[in-house]
């Protein structure tokens, strides 16, 4: 699976899971912040997209790790999670 593939899927989650209207979604590039001042997700947004996740990918991750919210400053950090869980990305 490629980056552009991953971008993708999490472009639909955030659109099926977290109601981010389709364009504005599918307008998102590599860098726009997710959280506050980008698309403006909350904790709860992120627990909904990562289940999203989970199912889309056949992952299981551990929301509990301190840095978790990291994962989520945008679509690069958090492609590059759902790559390195996939083990295709080192």
């Amino acid at each position: 699976m490629t980056q552009t593939e991953v971008i993708s899927s999490l472009k639909r989650l955030l659109s099926e899971r977290v109601r981010v209207p389709i364009p504005r979604a599918q307008a998102l590039d590599l860098d726009t912040p997710l959280l506050k001042d980008g698309l403006g997700l909350d904790s709860l947004d992120c627990v909904e997209l990562t289940l999203g996740m989970e199912e889309e990918f056949g992952l299981v991750f551990d929301e509990s790790e301190d840095d978790w919210m990291q994962h989520f400053a945008c679509l690069d950090t958090l492609s590059r999670l759902v790559l390195h869980a996939k083990g295709e990305l080192a």
